[in-house]
C-alpha cells in the first residue's frame, strides 16, 4: 500500500481547517509594515511619558526652590529686625534681650537746654543760657528711666529734653532753650570724629580757661540719670560699677524689673521709676503697665501706686517716652499727685516741648526737675563727650545739670568714668536729685 500523504483535498473537511489555521497564523504575525507602525507608537509613548515625568520633576524642583529661597529670606528678615531691635544677653537675666534704640525724642530737636533746676511756683523765665563756642552742642538726651524692651523691638527702642534742680531760696528760676548750633540741624552731615580719652583732661581746662578767669574755683553739680533699666541684667552692671553717685530709672512689667531695682539699691545707686507713657506716635509702645490716652485720673493713679509698689521704695518718678501724656494736664496732674503723696520727686525727661508738667506742678505749688541734656543719641564717642561738655557748661554758673543717658549704650558707662576724675579735678561735684533736693528743703 502507497503510504505516501497526498495534500487534503480543497473541498475536504480536513483541507479547510489547514488553510484556516495558515490564514490565523499570517494574521497573527502581521505583516512587517504593520509590525513597524506598533513599534514607532510604543517608543512615541515612552518617549512622551519621559517629557512628562521630567517636566514634573523640573516643577517640583522649582517649587522646591522657590520655596527654600523664600524661607530663607523669611530668616534673614526676622534676624536682620531681631538684631536691629535686640541684643543678645547672657546667662541669668544676661540672656534676655536688651531694650530697644528706637526712642522718642523731644520733638524741637536740636536745641540746648538750659540749666537743670526745679522748676517752682514762683519761677520766672529769664535769659537763655548760651553754650560756649568752644563747645559743640549736642543731640537732646533720653530721660532717666525705671524698666522697658527694645529690644525691643526691643524696644524699643523716647528721648526727652529738660531742665532740672530742687528749688528754693536759692534756686534760680526757669529758663527758655535756645537753638543750638548743630551742623545736622543745619543741614549738613559733621565727620565723625574721635576723641582720646587722654584729651578729656585737656578739653575741660579749656572751656574752664575761657569761662573763668579764676581756675579751680567751686563749679555746679552734675546729676547723671541712666533710663531703661529692667530688660536684662547685663547693660545694668557696668552702671552699678561707676565711681560716683548716679540715679537709675527702671521700667515696670519687665522680667527683670523687680532683680534690676534690688541690685541698684544694694550698689547704693539712686533709684526711681521709669513710668511708661503712652506717645504721639503711636507706633511707639510704651511697654507694660503705661498711662495711656483715655485713661481717668483714677485709673492712672492705681496704675502708679501698683508700679511703685513693684519696684519700689523709690526717690522719684520721670516719664518713659510719653509725648501725648506729658501734654495732658488732667494725666500728669493724677500722676504729680501720686508723687507728691508719695513724698518724691518727679522729673520731666521732656519728650514733647509743649509738656504741661510745669504749669501742672506750678498750680500745686509743687517743684519738679527737667533734663538739660541727653547723652546718647549718638552712640559716637565724640558726640558722647560733646553732650557731657555741655551739661559741664550748664552747670558752670555753680547750679546743678540734669544728664539723661541709657543703660543700652555700650560706650557710655566707660566714658563716664574716664571723664570722672577730670570732672571732680575742675571743681564740679557729682549727686543725685533726691540728695541735692534733700538738702535745697525741697524734697522732705
Amino acid at each position: 500500500m502507497d503510504r505516501t500523504k497526498t495534500p487534503p483535498r480543497a473541498g475536504s473537511a480536513k483541507g479547510s481547517r489547514a488553510a484556516g489555521k495558515t490564514a490565523s497564523g499570517s494574521s497573527k504575525r502581521g505583516s512587517p509594515a504593520s509590525s513597524a507602525k506598533k513599534t514607532t507608537g510604543r517608543g512615541a509613548k515612552r518617549s512622551s511619558t519621559r517629557k512628562s515625568r521630567s517636566a514634573n520633576a523640573h516643577t517640583a524642583e522649582l517649587r522646591t526652590n522657590l520655596i527654600f529661597i523664600g524661607v530663607l529670606l523669611g530668616l534673614s528678615l526676622t534676624i536682620f529686625t531681631a538684631k536691629l531691635v535686640y541684643t543678645g544677653d547672657s546667662k541669668q537675666g544676661r540672656n534676655a534681650p536688651s531694650v530697644p534704640l528706637v526712642i522718642e525724642t523731644e520733638q524741637d530737636v536740636f536745641r540746648t537746654s538750659e540749666e537743670s533746676r526745679p522748676v517752682s511756683s514762683n519761677s520766672q523765665n529769664t535769659k537763655p543760657i548760651t553754650v560756649s563756642p568752644v563747645l559743640s552742642p549736642i543731640a537732646a538726651d533720653t530721660p532717666s528711666g525705671a524698666g522697658a524692651p527694645s529690644g525691643s523691638a526691643a524696644g524699643p527702642p523716647a528721648s526727652p529734653a529738660a531742665k532740672s534742680a530742687p528749688a528754693g531760696p536759692s534756686a534760680s528760676p526757669a529758663v527758655t532753650p535756645v537753638p543750638a548750633v548743630s551742623s545736622t540741624a543745619a543741614g549738613t552731615s559733621a565727620e565723625p570724629r574721635s576723641v582720646p580719652a587722654a584729651s578729656v583732661a585737656d578739653r575741660i581746662a579749656k572751656v574752664d580757661r575761657q569761662s573763668d578767669p579764676a581756675l579751680g574755683k567751686k563749679k555746679g553739680t552734675l546729676l547723671f540719670v541712666f533710663d531703661d533699666a529692667g530688660h536684662n541684667l547685663r547693660q545694668l552692671e557696668p552702671f552699678l560699677r561707676l565711681p560716683f553717685p548716679c540715679t537709675i530709672a527702671v521700667l515696670p512689667g519687665l522680667q527683670y524689673s523687680r532683680e534690676a531695682a534690688r541690685m541698684i539699691r544694694a550698689a547704693g545707686k539712686e533709684l526711681i521709676l521709669h513710668q511708661p507713657m503712652q506717645a504721639i506716635n503711636r507706633s511707639l509702645d510704651p511697654g507694660p503697665q503705661a498711662i495711656r490716652d483715655g485713661m481717668s485720673p483714677q485709673q492712672i493713679r492705681t496704675l502708679v501706686l501698683q508700679n511703685l509698689a513693684e519696684v519700689g521704695p523709690v526717690s522719684g518718678i520721670n516719664n518713659h517716652e510719653g509725648s501725648l501724656i506729658t501734654a495732658d494736664a488732667g494725666a500728669m496732674s493724677a500722676v504729680l499727685d501720686v508723687a507728691k503723696e508719695q513724698g518724691l520727686y518727679f522729673l520731666d525727661s521732656r519728650t514733647n516741648a509743649a509738656t504741661s508738667v510745669p504749669a501742672v506742678a506750678k498750680k500745686k505749688n509743687m517743684p519738679i526737675w527737667e533734663r538739660a541734656v541727653f547723652l546718647d543719641n549718638s552712640q559716637e564717642r565724640a558726640e558722647i563727650i560733646e553732650a557731657v561738655y555741655n551739661g559741664m557748661k550748664i552747670a558752670d554758673k555753680g547750679k546743678s545739670a540734669v544728664m539723661i543717658g541709657h543703660i543700652w549704650s555700650n560706650n557710655l558707662a566707660g566714658i563716664l568714668a574716664e571723664m570722672y576724675p577730670e570732672m571732680i579735678e575742675q571743681g564740679y561735684s557729682l549727686s543725685t536729685i533726691a540728695r541735692v533736693a534733700t538738702e535745697d528743703g525741697t524734697l522732705e
